[in-house]
């Protein structure tokens, strides 16, 4: 995949210099999806060739769902494509033509910003970027299945897994279309793949860039920083010589006082609003008066827990784990509208809430595969930020998708050999 992007690069380059002779750059990007495609299909061959045909499959799957969405929606609309897509392509144009609003607190924020720098570069054109998404989504495909070779999952589990990651409903819509969630959910896998090289190889280099790449996803989103807590479990906790878990004082402390931070930061936010990181939370604190009012506040035809009243931090733990199951689940069976939320749901919210039955049955195999306890403890802490802060079926499917590919591989390490 690094020709590829360096391919993409080159094309970049291409667009910005042809910009004074041709605004429109249809006919270079097909020529590139082209040249894509075939560099593509040849490192499947070489490096993935037992997933050739099912990556490969899932590529042109998605190619054809951004074709419908950009140029025949009257045949079919794209679910989610619609508000968002169009804003944050809107808000990116308006970036592209005046640079200065790099600075500036915009809809979308670092994503809407990210899409300007494209579009300044390499021209007004939304096939090109819109591409780009599904490029990203096969790349953190193909990087997880580089996880499952380092922690020895097997062949069959790798089969299952990478047709789940290949043609999983959602997986193929938000990379289809104008959504952040491709390179939100790659610089997750990113920051997740140097992890397990620290894991696995005791990097130094890979835990410094596990943390960074995932600082980088939370300039996106705010709260993907929960997967961070399970980073530093397991940098804190976890001895390589020994391969498992030695809880000393001298570990138990800073922990614990890093806990005791982001708590105090989850209930007091206004401490880190100025903050770049934390826009997310920002924005969710401006429509409320209260942590209260954010747990408990409700927008959108597709509010749930519409009645839940939270008052008190006593209440705010009693009702947390009913607000991330259904941040999970969303839409519920009972609150079903039509034919697409019970798509959504058996599609989409069983499949979380499923794993997360799994994960509770095998509890006990933490103790046998400390990279599972990692893992679970990052998903559980991005789920209940996640959770605490909406209340939204159709929000929740979108953001709970930035943890797909982090369940993906702890359902990996659930199958692995060994101590993984």
């Amino acid at each position: 995949m690094l020709y590829i992007w360096i391919v993409t690069l080159i094309y970049m380059l291409l667009g910005n210099a042809l910009d004074a002779h041709a605004t429109d750059t249809t006919y270079l990007t097909v020529t590139f999806i082209c040249i894509t495609a075939i560099l593509l299909s040849f490192a499947l061959m070489v490096g993935y060739t037992e997933f050739f045909l099912i990556i490969f499959a899932s590529f042109l799957a998605r190619l054809g769902l951004l074709l419908m969405d950009l140029y025949r929606p009257d045949i079919f609309e794209i679910p989610h494509s619609g508000t968002d897509t169009e804003n944050f392509y809107a808000t990116g144009l308006l970036v592209a033509d005046d640079l200065s609003l790099l600075g500036e607190s915009i809809y979308g924020g670092t994503y809407s910003q990210m899409l300007g720098l494209l579009f300044n570069v390499y021209g007004d054109d939304r096939l090109f970027v819109q591409y780009l998404n599904i490029m990203l989504a096969i790349t953190a495909i193909l990087i997880v299945i580089k996880i499952f070779r380092m922690i020895g999952v097997p062949h069959r589990a790798q089969l299952i897994l990478v047709l789940l990651m290949a043609f999983f409903p959602h997986s193929l819509i938000f990379s289809s279309i104008l959504l952040r969630e491709s390179i939100i959910s790659l610089l997750v896998v990113l920051s997740l793949y140097f992890f397990v090289r620290w894991f696995t190889y005791k990097e130094r280099s890979g835990a410094i860039m596990s943390v960074v790449l995932l600082l980088t996803a939370a300039a996106f989103h705010s709260a993907i920083i929960g997967v961070l807590l399970g980073y530093l479990f397991g940098f804190i906790f976890y001895k390589h010589d020994k391969q498992s878990f030695r809880f000393t004082v001298t570990s138990v402390v800073p922990f614990s006082i890093f806990g005791l931070l982001m708590t105090y930061i989850l209930v007091f936010p206004g401490i880190v609003m100025g903050l770049p990181l934390f826009n997310k939370f920002q924005q969710v604190m401006d429509n409320n008066e209260t942590l209260y009012g954010a747990i408990t506040a409700s927008r959108g035809d597709t509010a749930y827990l519409t009645g839940l009243e939270v008052n008190n931090l006593f209440q705010v733990a009693l009702f947390s784990p009913i607000k991330v199951i259904y941040f999970i689940s969303s839409p519920m069976p009972w609150d079903v509208r039509n034919f697409e939320d019970m798509v959504s749901f058996f599609l989409d919210g069983a499949f979380y809430l499923l794993t997360l039955i799994l994960f509770i049955r095998n509890f006990e195999t933490i103790r046998r595969r400390p990279l599972l306890g990692i893992l679970l403890l990052g998903i559980m802490a991005g789920w209940l930020i996640f959770g605490l802060g909406i209340s939204n079926a159709g929000t929740a499917l979108r953001h709970r998708f930035k943890f797909f590919y982090i369940i993906i591989v702890a359902l990996g390490v659930l199958m692995s050999k060994g101590r993984k």
